[in-house]
C-alpha cells in the first residue's frame, strides 16, 4: 500500500539528517575545523622568495691593456762600398814634379791616382826615413851647438802646382799614417817628396 504524501519514509529522514549534518558541520564549527578549510577555499599567495641584494656595479672605469715595451732598434746604416767613398784631392808640387807626372801619365796607362799609389809604395819600401832625409835640403841656419829644427817648407818636389787624385776613404786612411810615420805635417808635403823620389827625369835640386 502507498503512504500517506505528507510522510517521508524513515530512509528519506536518515539522508535529510546526514545531509544537513554534513552541510552544518562544514559551515558551523563541526568535526573539521573551520580555519583548515577557510584557508583551502581562498587560495593564499605564496610568499615572496627572499631575494639577495644585487651588488651595485662599481664606476665604470677604463681598462688598461699593458703593452709590450717596444725598443727602438736602430737600423743599420746601409753598407757603402769603399770605391763609392772616393773623392778628388789635391796637393801641390814643384814645377818639374809636375811636368815629370804629366809625362809618365801620357806615356802609359795609369791614372794620376795609381802613380801616386806607385810612388808611394816605392817609398815604403825604400824607407820613409829614407825619403824624408834626401828630400830635405841643408839648412839656412846652422849651428854647432844648438839644435835647428828641421825646416819642412824647403823640401825638394815642393812647389806652386797643383794636382789631383782620387783615393777612396780607406786608401786616404792608410796614407794619412804613412804621413804621420813620416814626420810629415801634411799630405802635400808626403807626396811631392815620394812623387820627386820615383817619377822618371831628373830630380829637383
Amino acid at each position: 500500500m502507498t503512504p500517506p504524501k505528507n510522510k517521508r519514509t524513515e530512509a528519506q529522514d536518515d539522508e535529510q539528517s546526514m545531509s544537513d549534518e554534513g552541510v552544518g558541520n562544514l559551515f558551523s564549527g563541526g568535526a573539521a575545523p573551520s580555519g583548515a578549510l577557510a584557508g583551502w577555499a581562498t587560495p593564499q599567495s605564496p610568499a615572496p622568495a627572499a631575494t639577495s641584494p644585487q651588488p651595485v656595479p662599481a664606476a665604470a672605469r677604463p681598462v688598461v691593456v699593458p703593452q709590450p715595451s717596444r725598443e727602438l732598434a736602430e737600423e743599420p746604416a746601409p753598407a757603402v762600398a769603399d770605391a763609392d767613398t772616393a773623392k778628388p784631392v789635391g796637393f801641390y808640387v814643384s814645377t818639374n814634379v809636375a811636368t815629370r807626372f804629366r809625362k809618365l801619365r801620357k806615356s802609359s796607362d795609369l791614372t794620376h791616382t795609381q802613380i801616386v799609389f806607385l810612388a808611394v809604395e816605392a817609398a815604403v819600401e825604400k824607407g820613409l826615413a829614407q825619403v824624408v832625409g834626401d828630400a830635405r835640403r841643408a839648412p839656412k841656419f846652422q849651428s854647432k851647438l844648438f839644435a835647428v829644427a828641421p825646416d819642412n817648407t824647403d823640401l825638394r818636389g815642393l812647389g806652386p802646382v797643383q794636382l789631383q787624385y782620387k783615393p777612396t776613404r780607406a786608401q786616404r786612411g792608410v796614407i794619412d799614417g804613412l804621413v804621420s810615420e813620416a814626420g810629415l805635417p801634411d799630405h802635400t808635403k808626403f807626396l811631392a817628396v815620394v812623387l820627386d823620389q820615383y817619377l822618371p827625369g831628373r830630380r829637383d835640386v
